[in-house]
């Protein structure tokens, strides 16, 4: 059976998703022997470092710019500065995440490095008279890409999209949306906006695509248009991702494909019940987990140090207090604060707190002082990756939000790492894998417990171990052919 997946990544154009339903679903077919299509409607200069860092790279590909670009090359290629002509006078300056060109003492242009590594070339800006006129963005297959020009107040006038020998093969008026292009797969030269020519390039496509085989969506404004555009003949399913969707539920303006689509969709109980009062079809609408559990071992028990993390959509002081006057009480515990809030004022907190805190032999000095702000580390939101490495050295996850983390809650259950929540959700059994406070009151006994008695580790494990059943590779795929099934007795 061949799956077509079409992702919305049109945000990731220079960086890579993370935490997203496309990826983990080719993953999950993929694991499964299953043939997947990724049909790519958004403009990816940096495919193959996706395809290989989410190790998916088993999936074809079909890009609607690469069919628009006349592009065949499929293998990366890394760029020198030779590779560039560059004036006869330009002088090189090496900066930490970039190179600066200067010509006769001018800025000519800025080379823009790849993040994090800074090993490739991403993007070029020309500049005229210290102002940016030009950018050129490198594809990673080792060619300029797209050239995107700007006016004197750096409002974009054009984008040109080039061929892998420097040819315009289309060009898109930013100030009147028109777009004009010469292909061979149509006689229509040119087209109102770019979203025109892209449902013209993939309703060429999906002639090719067999209509037994299954369409599957991310839920976005692209694809509710195309959808409606296009009517596909293929079986269509919509995928509700719970953080593309928020915003929309939030207004009471989900996106929306009617008749046009077969099935949906979404990751959890609560997501599935805010659709549900939005669209009303409950027969066609389902809950998959996103990510997948398997049993690992955690390699923090029988540490000298343990680890509290701390998922802070935001933190309270009353929250924050309340954690640190269980770290006053355990000397061995550290906690790991994951947010994107300000941590200044709770710097401040812990400086204060440091002041009074003696060492082993009751003595107060600049060591005990160290050691006892080292014990609070803040995070930024991190990667999938990050975030694994870390729920392996965990003793309790702690996230108190209104909507837990559904990545960390499913590696919770893969280490058997007991939740804290306020929250009812798919992941925790209360009092088996973890606790539901029902009042924050609750939150210092609660962790005490976690931190002091071992004896729940026991009953956490065999939870946990029930719960990485129910979310296995092959527990959530039996659930995608159930779908499957269902949508084929309808079209009987």
């Amino acid at each position: 059976m061949n799956l077509h997946i079409m992702p919305d990544w049109h945000a990731y154009t220079m960086t890579l998703p993370d935490f997203n339903d496309s990826v983990q679903q080719t993953q999950l077919f993929l694991s499964q022997g299953q043939a997947v299509e990724l049909i790519l409607v958004d403009y990816l200069p940096k495919l193959r470092q996706i395809l290989s860092d989410k190790a998916i790279e088993a999936a074809e590909t079909w890009s609607v710019y690469d069919l628009l670009q006349r592009i065949t090359i499929k293998a990366a290629k890394p760029l020198a500065l030779s590779d560039f002509s560059w004036p006869e006078n330009a002088q090189f300056v090496y900066m930490a995440d970039c190179i600066n060109v200067q010509v006769a003492g001018n800025h000519f242009a800025t080379i823009g490095l790849e993040q994090p590594a800074l090993t490739r070339f991403e993007k070029i800006d020309l500049w005229t008279d210290n102002a940016r006129s030009q950018e050129l963005l490198i594809d990673d297959r080792g060619f300029i890409s797209r050239v995107t020009t700007f006016d004197d107040d750096e409002a974009i006038l054009r984008r040109d999209y080039l061929t892998p020998s420097g040819d315009i093969a289309v060009q898109e008026d930013c100030t009147t949306g028109i777009v004009t292009t010469q292909q061979l797969w149509t006689t229509q030269t040119t087209f109102v906006n770019m979203a025109e020519l892209i449902t013209a390039a993939l309703a060429y496509h999906l002639q090719s695509v067999p209509e037994n085989e299954y369409l599957i969506m991310a839920q976005s404004q692209m694809a509710t248009f195309l959808v409606n555009e296009l009517a596909p003949k293929q079986p269509t399913i919509l995928s509700y991702q719970a953080e593309r969707t928020n915003e929309q539920l939030a207004k009471n303006n989900l996106l929306q494909a009617s008749s046009m689509t077969d099935f949906s969709v979404t990751d959890t109980t609560e997501q599935y019940g805010r659709i549900m009062a939005q669209i009303d079809q409950e027969e066609t609408l389902a809950i998959i987990p996103p990510y997948v559990a398997t049993q690992q071992v955690k390699r923090s028990t029988g540490r000298p140090f343990s680890t509290v993390y701390w998922r802070a959509a935001t933190i309270t002081r009353a929250d924050f207090e309340a954690v640190s006057s269980v770290l006053a009480n355990h000397p061995n515990v550290f906690v790991l604060i994951e947010t994107s809030q300000s941590h200044a004022s709770f710097d401040t907190l812990i400086e204060i707190a440091s002041q009074t805190v003696a060492n082993a032999h009751g003595i107060v000095d600049s060591d005990s002082q160290m050691a006892y702000k080292t014990r609070f580390q803040f995070v930024t939101p991190q990667s999938e990756v990050q975030r694994t490495r870390y729920m392996a050295n965990t003793r309790v996850l702690l996230d108190l939000s209104d909507r837990p983390d559904q990545f960390l809650q499913t590696k919770a259950i893969t280490y058997g790492v007991p939740q804290i929540n306020v929250i009812k959700t798919d992941y925790l059994i209360p009092n088996k894998n973890g606790k539901l406070l029902r009042d924050k009151s609750e939150l210092v006994g609660t962790l005490n417990f976690y931190l002091d008695d071992e004896h729940y580790l026991e009953e956490t494990q065999e939870t946990t171990h029930q719960m990485v059943a129910e979310y296995s590779e092959d527990m959530i795929w039996i659930k995608w052919q159930q779908i499957f099934n269902k949508i084929k007795q309808r079209r009987i």
